[in-house]
């Protein structure tokens, strides 16, 4: 058996055996995709329900901070300071997302505050008192470094507050002050790490800037590009919801990523919701399927590669003659094509190779012929009695022949891209040569006597003949000028 047998015995083989494995593969890849399309839309299911627990949490404590500032508790202004300071204090020790209400004036002086916190400061710079005087306000998630250090914190975690404040109004619609709530966010940590614990996955809550609010680890208080810039990248400016991201080097995860939209008369601060899981956890029954198909893939593939090398034999004679029919074409050697092939797709390989063959040889004569009538032509340009210019359909002149260079003195480079006119003598009226282009343009052509000046200043009389050149659509391409100074 010779090279080409082997190798197509080999080809046959390995075609087989690829074939087999990309059935395997294929199949293996729609498993393994639906698998990892579940596995993502259940991260971004998870994803999107913490985000719409915190929307309706945050909706709530808005609802009772408004039905709060409407009680006459807080709009009779005859109300005292121990009065409210009892009501605010009942609404703190009932839900313990308020870890500081208060009572402030419009001049910005907190008049009560729970648990006395703050009472008698001023707090007309923080943007829920002016913004509050106005309307209803809900602030972004923020550090309150003063409460923080006043209000104590068992766990030791970072405290964070979200605003939420109303305007508090008498009968007759004059705005007393406004109430504000400082919420706090230790119940959401309690959520979002029982919901980590139960579905084996990592979640960060960030603001809308990025910041890390809660999250595993130390990472709460970090920019989200300190802990990956991966991720910032990926999921920038893109419409997909969750994809593989490598967080760090040698860590890859599966991420989903839900952006907070609010809810009902919240209407939220873009919160990002990150849930992140181990490729390996996500996708472990996937992996396990993999293996399997591909080792029924490569046994299907060794048996097929067997039984193709089983047919080679039988193919093989024919191809090699036709080997060496295109070893002989590619050497230059002289081809007889009186070979029989079966009638097959070998023959009719064969049949093309040798109308291949023959066209060449025919396109060989046509090319030498063609060669032959430019080189003639070349020649009969070059060695003409008359000048000879050619300019483009801007009049700018493109080719000159020997003769022009003997009578005007001027080198084909001296004269390249100039206009012809570069040529007048200056002696030929104006109305002449406006009547010359008027008839180039009419009749395609012009002839008749011209005076002209060559490069030593001298002049010349020259019989001059413009014809034009145009193309297929009648645009004209080339302006061909002869001219002799013999008479």
């Amino acid at each position: 058996m010779n090279k080409l047998s082997i190798k197509f015995s080999l080809l046959t083989g390995v075609i087989s055996f690829l074939i087999s494995l990309g059935v395997g593969q294929y199949a293996n890849n729609i498993s393994t995709s639906q698998l990892e399309t579940n596995s993502g839309e259940s991260l971004l299911k998870l994803s999107r329900h913490v985000a719409d627990i915190l929307d309706r949490e945050m909706l709530e404590r808005y609802r009772e901070i408004k039905f709060a500032s409407t009680l006459s508790v807080m709009t009779d202004k005859n109300s005292s300071k121990e009065l409210k300071r009892e009501f605010i204090n009942k609404i703190k020790n009932n839900y313990n997302h308020h870890r500081w209400i208060g009572y402030a004036l419009p001049d910005g002086t907190v008049d009560v505050g729970s648990d006395g916190y703050l009472e008698g400061k001023n707090v007309k710079g923080r943007p829920w008192h002016p913004a509050g005087l106005k309307g209803p306000y809900i602030g972004d998630v923020h550090d309150a470094l003063l409460l923080a250090r006043l209000l104590p914190n068992v766990s030791g975690e970072p405290i964070y507050f979200s605003d939420v404040a109303f305007p508090i109004k008498d009968k007759e619609g004059k705005t007393l002050g406004v109430l504000c709530t400082h919420l706090n966010w230790q119940w959401t940590r309690d959520v979002i790490r029982s919901i980590e614990k139960e579905n084996s996955v990592d979640i960060f809550l960030l603001s809308q800037s990025d910041l890390v609010l809660v999250g595993p680890g130390n990472s709460e208080r970090k920019e989200l590009k300190e802990i990956s810039k991966n991720v910032v990248e990926r999921f920038k400016n893109t419409q997909t919801p969750y994809k593989i991201i490598n967080w760090k080097a040698g860590e890859k995860y599966l991420t989903a990523q839900t952006i907070s939209k609010g809810f009902d008369e919240y209407k939220g601060f873009g919160w990002k919701v990150i849930v992140r899981q181990p490729v390996d956890k996500a996708f472990a029954i996937a992996r396990h399927n993999s293996k399997n198909i591909f080792i029924a893939s490569i046994a299907a593939g060794i048996i097929g590669a067997l039984i193709g090398m089983l047919f080679t034999r039988r193919i093989s004679s024919p191809l090699n003659r036709l080997n060496e029919l295109v070893k002989k074409l590619n050497e230059g050697e002289k081809v007889d094509f009186k070979d029989k092939f079966p009638n097959d797709e070998i023959g009719s390989l064969y049949k093309t190779l040798k109308n291949l063959y023959d066209g060449m040889e025919k396109e060989s004569k046509l090319k030498k012929m063609a060669q032959e009538k430019v080189d003639i032509a070349l020649k009969v340009f070059d060695q003409s009695i008359e000048g000879v210019l050619i300019s483009d359909e801007n009049n700018k002149i493109v080719l000159t022949n020997r003769s022009f260079t003997q009578i005007t003195g001027y080198s084909p480079e001296e004269v390249y891209g100039k206009n012809p006119n570069y040529l007048s003598s200056g002696n030929t009226s104006e109305t002449f040569y406006l009547k010359m282009w008027e008839d180039i343009k009419e009749k395609g052509k012009w002839e008749g006597d011209i005076q002209n000046k060559r490069k030593n200043g001298s002049l010349y009389e020259e019989h001059l003949k413009i014809s034009t050149l145009k193309d297929e659509n009648g645009r004209i391409i080339y302006y061909v000028a002869t001219f002799n100074s013999s008479f």
